[in-house]
């Protein structure tokens, strides 16, 4: 591994932090890829110019965020980062705060980022993405008698749509909030007919995707956000009739 990678950090701000951001740095930036071993911990501390004890907290708060591994008798090595570790922090504030979250604000949400993601899917998606898209929709339909493979399959669809639009970053947004949809789906689950409801708007998005139109993925989008929300709040009523 070329040594020039890491370089002395001097001695401004806390050191611990300045040599973490540097290693994220080069992570981040391909410098350094998954799998590669870093030196061992006398020589990197040698190489950034810090003690060893300041170089073992820096790895143990990279170990943390997932971006190191530590494997005993092979070394400290660089993992694969994946959307989920992006989408983490985000999604363990989204726990903590649950109880102020409201259908209402998910669904403010949902249509920010996925008309978005339907319209840029509309502009980006490959035939290989939209294959994916039919693939799922055959799925879907085959589980519609099935609930919590049907709302397994409904999730792929969207994680599928963003994948499709080619930016990382919302698939990433999109698991920041999966698990308020999984509870959301598991609470509009005994609908009546839900399958049967919600596919034809599933059908409309990948038609208009795959006419590369994105206005009338926008628009179909839209309009299956609108219709969720109605049966969501269907569903809360419904349950509150039941509990009240």
């Amino acid at each position: 591994m070329d040594k020039s990678l890491f370089p002395s950090v001097g001695t401004e701000g806390r050191l611990v932090d300045r040599v973490s951001r540097e290693i994220q740095k080069l992570i981040v930036e391909g410098k350094l890829l998954p799998g590669a071993r870093l030196p061992a911990e006398r020589e990197l501390a040698q190489q950034f110019g810090v003690s060893r004890t300041v170089m073992r907290e820096a790895v143990h708060i990279l170990v943390a965020r997932g971006l190191l591994e530590s494997r005993r008798g092979v070394g400290t090595l660089v993992r694969q980062v994946t959307s989920a570790q992006v989408a983490a922090p985000l999604s363990l504030l989204l726990q903590v705060q649950g109880r102020a979250i409201s259908i209402d604000h998910l669904h403010q949400v949902r249509a920010i980022l996925e008309v978005a993601i339907a319209e840029l899917a509309a502009a980006q998606a490959s035939e290989q993405d939209i294959a994916a898209l039919r693939h799922i929709l055959v799925q879907m339909e085959h589980a519609q008698d099935e609930p919590a493979l049907f709302n397994a399959r409904d999730a792929d669809f969207h994680q599928a749509l963003a994948h499709a639009t080619g930016n990382p970053l919302l698939p990433a947004l999109l698991d920041s909030i999966r698990d308020l949809m999984q509870e959301v789906r598991q609470l509009v689950a005994a609908q009546p007919d839900l399958s049967r409801v919600v596919l034809p708007d599933h059908r409309r998005i990948v038609e208009r995707v795959a006419a590369h139109d994105p206005r009338g993925a926008h628009r179909a989008m839209s309009e299956h956000l609108e219709r969720a929300r109605g049966i969501q709040q269907a569903a809360l009523q419904r349950r509150s009739g039941h509990t009240g």
